[in-house]
């Protein structure tokens, strides 16, 4: 079976949208480009306010062009200060959580798999594991 190399370009993805935001935070934008970020809300470590989880209880796509402040990019994630019908929030993302980084002025676009917490992916595993017995499959000597 060929090696599965698509975590290794999840993460370089991510890392692509991190080097970018991070440059917005530092210099601004630059020309006509902006931001479409579609990321899952569904997670306890996306930071959102809870009436805007209410409206969007599986993902939220946000814009990043006019009215955001507050850009601070980590390791781990990214907050920004947005307004949410006309209510300034804090949200905090986790570069796990995105689905969607784009820049359609550049029509740049970068299609993420969220990462699932390893508890969640460990019990999800456990369920479906099917146990194999391989003494019939080998050969007799």
């Amino acid at each position: 079976m060929p090696k599965n190399y698509n975590p290794f370009l999840q993460k370089a993805m991510r890392m692509a949208a991190k080097d970018i935001l991070s440059d917005v935070a530092k210099n601004g934008l630059e020309g006509d480009s902006h931001y479409f970020i579609t990321f899952e809300t569904n997670r306890t470590d996306v930071k959102i306010p809870d009436f805007v989880r209410a409206k969007y209880p599986e993902e939220i796509s946000i814009i990043l062009q006019n009215q955001f402040s507050n850009l601070i990019v980590s390791d781990s994630s990214f907050s920004v200060d947005l307004a949410f019908g006309g209510v300034s929030s804090t949200i905090i993302v986790p570069w796990t959580a995105l689905k969607v980084f784009a820049d359609p002025a550049a029509q740049f676009v970068l299609s993420f798999e969220p990462e699932r917490s390893t508890d969640h992916t460990n019990k999800a595993t456990q369920d479906t594991a099917e146990i194999i017995d391989l003494t019939s499959l080998r050969n007799p000597k």
